[in-house]
């Protein structure tokens, strides 16, 4: 009996060793504390990096400045980082930690998975979401604490299916990961290219935290005689396949989900003309505007001249300047509620600071919490990058529930 109860005792107080703030979250005057919790080891660990890059850089631009100034009071910025291998399990723990135990009030994931998994608690637990990913269910939910970054998949999959459809192609065959974020988008991407007159020729979800060998794959998709493949997992499991493919013969095109950046992927494949016929997102340094040179700049100089600056470190660069400038608006750093309410009266975009450096040139978040941004698109031929151009949406994409 006197062992249960020593048992009982150590478990109840390993319980509230876990909820008791550390000395880093009692000092939240001090501080304002971003949470990230993301794929830093596995198949998406680069994905996962170039993320937290952004996040550092935007946190540090604030300190740099001598904090952000809420309230009259200067604050630090600092991001609290946390691996959780695409795994919503740990996500959902790893935001609990952060939230508790390092005093976050916003919580960076880009993860569908993870995503709704954080949905699922942080209105009760009173912390932000902040969405990296283009999955638009996430902000039609009615959840009042969450913010999504980048904009709508939709945007992507119209804009790609329709330059396909521009060369001729008709038949695809889509390899999109095996995850929520592979099955949302191929399910969209199928139904508009279906529309557009385009036939499907067969769908192999690709699990690519698990494969390497992606032969055997190809050869039942290259088996239906396809002009296109749609691939979708992120840069260097998606460079693999494209030199697979290559390599068994397939002269036709890829669509590429935006996870993949081309200018990562060319430095995997053996040579750039394996690229030809790729649609997908613009390397981040075409893009237009200052703000690109002055963030690359920054980003060449901390994490050196070989890395790749690339869409994702920009968004997350980006997003990180666009809360703490709400954060500065709303005139506190502990209440979520005010801070997202600040967030949705775009008020942080007057912020001198946010309009001269983030690299999206961001003006507007809607009601549900979509923020709205520039992004271009690109294609390879002939060995060389197409002239970007701009990935075009309506409003509706980005408030309609799909």
């Amino acid at each position: 009996m006197r062992k249960k109860s020593i048992l009982t005792f150590v478990s109840i107080l390993a319980v509230l060793f876990f909820f008791l703030p550390t000395q880093a979250a009692r000092s939240a005057d001090d501080v304002i504390t971003i949470g990230y919790s993301g794929p830093l080891s596995g198949g998406g660990a680069q994905f996962g990096q170039n993320l937290k890059w952004g996040l550092e850089l935007g946190a540090e631009d604030f300190n740099a400045l001598g904090g952000a100034t809420v309230a009259g009071k200067k604050y630090k910025v600092r991001i609290v980082s946390m691996d959780d291998q695409f795994q919503t399990a740990l996500t959902v723990n790893n935001a609990k930690r952060l939230v508790h135990q390092e005093g976050a009030r916003m919580v960076f994931n880009p993860s569908s998975g993870g995503i709704f998994g954080l949905m699922a608690i942080n209105e009760k637990e009173n912390f932000i979401v902040c969405a990296y990913t283009t999955n638009q269910k996430c902000i039609t939910s009615g959840n009042k604490l969450i913010f999504r970054g980048p904009p709508s998949m939709l945007i992507y999959v119209q804009n790609w299916a329709d330059r396909a459809m521009a060369k001729g192609w008709k038949k695809c065959a889509m390899m999109p990961d095996a995850y929520d974020y592979g099955k949302i988008w191929s399910g969209l991407f199928e139904n508009y290219w279906k529309e557009k007159g385009g036939t499907i020729t067969t769908n192999i979800p690709v699990d690519f935290m698990k494969v390497t060998d992606y032969y055997p794959l190809l050869t039942k998709a290259l088996a239906t005689q396809p002009d296109c493949i749609l691939i979708g997992s992120s840069s260097e499991p998606d460079a693999m396949q494209i030199q697979q493919a290559r390599e068994l013969g397939f002269k036709g095109g890829f669509i590429i989900i935006e996870r993949g950046k081309l200018e990562e992927m060319e430095r995997i494949v053996s040579k750039m003309d394996a690229l030809n016929g790729c649609i997908g997102t613009a390397p981040f340094m075409m893009y237009p505007g200052d703000n690109i040179k002055k963030l690359a700049d920054k980003f060449h100089k901390k994490y050196g001249q070989d890395k790749i600056i690339v869409h994702e470190t920009g968004i997350a660069y980006g997003n990180v300047l666009g809360y703490v400038a709400s954060v500065m608006v709303a005139g506190t750093t502990t209440d979520p509620q005010k801070i997202m309410k600040a967030m949705l009266s775009n008020e942080q975009y007057k912020n001198p600071f946010l309009k001269e450096n983030d690299p999206y040139y961001t003006d507007y978040i809607y009601p549900n919490g979509a923020v709205k941004g520039n992004v271009f698109g690109i294609e390879v031929e002939g060995g060389k990058y197409s002239k970007p151009f701009p990935v075009a949406a309506p409003d509706w994409v980005y408030t309609k529930e799909y």
